[in-house]
C-alpha cells in the first residue's frame, strides 16, 4: 500500500486532495483509495494505478468518464493525474452496500432485484448508445446505497469502443470452417486428435472480464468488441439476485466455465452457438438446457417447495446429479432450448414471469438473437407500467 502512495506525495495531488490510505476496493488495474478533497472537504474515491500497461485502454477509460460521467448511473470522474509513471483518477466517492448486502436485498423483496437491473439496464443502454462498451458487468461494478437508493456503474479498466462493425462476417466464418474437412478420428469427442493437435491454431485473443459472467462467445474469441457481451453479464446479475446465489459461478478455468454455461444453456446450444459462428466445438457432457422458472424456483426456495408446490415432474437423474442438496431429483430441465422457453407452469407470480422473461432474452446463447439494453428496457418499463395501472372510478353519470 505505502509503495502506491509514495508517488501520489510532494505532488500537485497532495496539495488538492488529502488521502486516507484505506482501500475502498480493487479494480481490474488499480487500488482505490478513499481521500478529502482539500478545498471543499468532500469525500473522494482515488483510483490509483502503479504501471500503465496498456496506455490505449486508460484512455478509453478516461475519454468514457470525461464524456459520460456523472449521467445514467456512471460514476463522475473530477480529476486526472499522471507523474512519475503513476496515474490518479479522482472519482465522486460513492458509500455502496457490499455484494452479500445485495443479495441479502434481494432475498428479503423478491422485486429488488427488478429495481437493481433496471438501474444497471440504463446505465449499459447509456454506454452503448455512445459507442462504449463495458466488459467486466457483475455485482461488485454496480453500487447501490441502501440509504439514497441510488447506483453507481464503475472500474472502466476493461471498457472498449464498440467495434463490432468491424468484425468478421458469420458467413466468412463459417465457409472457412467449411473448407477445412471435419476430422473424422475426432469428430463428437471432447478432445482433438494428435493429428489436429499439430493445426496451426485460432489466432490468439485475451478473453477478458470476470470468470463465471462472461458470455459463451467471449470464451471462443469471438465479439470481443460487442455489446451483446454486455447483455449476457447482467442475465448472470439478475439470475444471481434472484436466486440468492453469489457468485452464480466460479469457474477455476475456461473448460469450467464452458461446463457452466452448459449447465444453463445446454451442450446442443453452446455447440451450435460455436458452429454459427464458424467453429467446431464439442462438449464432453451431454447437459439439457434449464427451464429457467423452476431453476429460480429451486435455487430461491429449496427444492423441497418445488417438489410439493410447483408442477409435478419426474424424478430427474440429471438434475439431481448436477445440483446440491436434491435428492429427490427434481427436475429444472427442458428437452430443447427453444420450445417451451415462457411456459411456467401455474406461475400465478407475474414478478417471477417477467424475471423467466428477462432471463431468457439475456442469456441467449446466439448473440446476435440476444436483446440489447432497450429493449430490455422495454419489457421493464412495460411491466411496471401493467402493475402500477389504476383505472379510475366509474361515474354514475354517462359522460356527455
Amino acid at each position: 500500500m505505502g509503495r502506491k502512495l509514495s508517488s501520489f506525495k510532494g505532488s500537485t495531488f497532495s496539495e488538492k486532495y488529502q488521502l486516507q490510505e484505506n482501500i475502498i476496493g480493487e479494480g481490474s488495474f488499480g487500488t482505490v483509495i478513499s481521500a478529502k478533497c482539500r478545498a471543499s472537504q468532500e469525500s473522494r474515491a482515488i483510483k490509483a494505478i502503479r504501471r500503465i500497461e496498456k496506455v490505449n485502454m486508460l484512455s478509453i477509460e478516461l475519454e468514457l468518464l470525461s464524456e459520460l460521467g456523472g449521467h445514467s448511473n456512471i460514476v463522475k470522474l473530477h480529476d486526472f493525474f499522471h507523474f512519475n509513471g503513476s496515474v490518479a483518477l479522482v472519482l465522486e466517492y460513492f458509500p455502496h452496500c457490499s455484494a452479500a448486502e445485495l443479495i441479502y436485498h434481494s432475498k428479503k423483496d423478491l422485486s429488488f432485484a427488478l429495481f437493481y437491473f433496471r438501474n444497471l439496464l440504463s446505465a449499459v443502454a447509456y454506454l452503448h448508445q455512445n459507442g462504449y462498451v463495458h466488459r467486466d458487468i457483475k455485482l461488485s461494478n454496480f453500487l447501490f446505497s441502501s440509504k439514497t437508493k441510488r447506483f453507481r456503474l464503475v472500474d472502466f479498466g476493461l471498457a472498449t469502443v464498440d467495434r463490432s462493425h468491424n468484425e468478421c462476417s458469420r458467413n466468412h466464418a463459417v465457409s472457412t470452417m467449411e473448407k477445412d474437412a471435419e476430422c473424422a478420428s475426432c469428430r463428437n469427442t471432447a478432445s482433438p486428435c494428435m493429428f489436429c493437435r499439430g493445426k496451426p491454431k485460432r489466432e490468439n485473443y485475451h478473453i477478458v472480464g470476470t470468470p463465471g459472467v462472461r458470455a459463451p462467445e467471449l470464451l471462443f474469441g469471438v465479439g470481443l468488441c460487442n455489446p451483446s457481451i454486455d447483455i449476457f453479464s447482467c442475465g448472470i446479475v439478475l439470475l444471481s439476485l434472484v436466486c440468492t446465489k453469489h457468485p452464480f459461478f466460479m469457474p477455476k478455468d475456461e473448460s469450467e466455465n464452458i461446463m457452466n454455461l452448459a449447465f444453463l444453456l445446454g451442450s446442443e446450444s453452446i455447440e451450435n452457438m460455436a458452429r454459427k459462428e464458424g467453429m467446431r466445438v464439442t462438449i464432453s457432457e451431454k447437459l439439457p438446457p434449464a427451464d429457467y422458472y423452476h431453476l429460480l424456483m429451486s435455487m430461491r426456495f429449496g427444492f423441497e417447495h418445488v417438489r410439493r408446490h410447483c408442477s409435478p415432474r419426474l424424478a430427474c437423474q440429471s438434475c439431481e446429479n448436477r445440483s446440491f442438496n436434491n435428492s429427490y431429483g427434481v427436475c429444472f430441465c427442458r428437452s430443447n432450448y427453444d420450445t417451451g422457453m415462457f411456459s411456467t407452469g401455474n406461475n400465478e407470480n407475474e414478478l417471477l414471469t417477467i424475471y423467466v422473461d428477462l432471463l431468457y432474452r439475456t442469456l441467449e446463447p446466439d448473440r446476435i438473437k440476444r436483446y440489447n439494453a432497450d429493449q430490455l428496457l422495454c419489457i421493464v418499463e412495460s411491466f411496471e407500467s401493467r402493475i402500477n395501472f389504476k383505472p379510475k372510478p366509474l361515474s354514475n353519470q354517462d359522460d356527455i
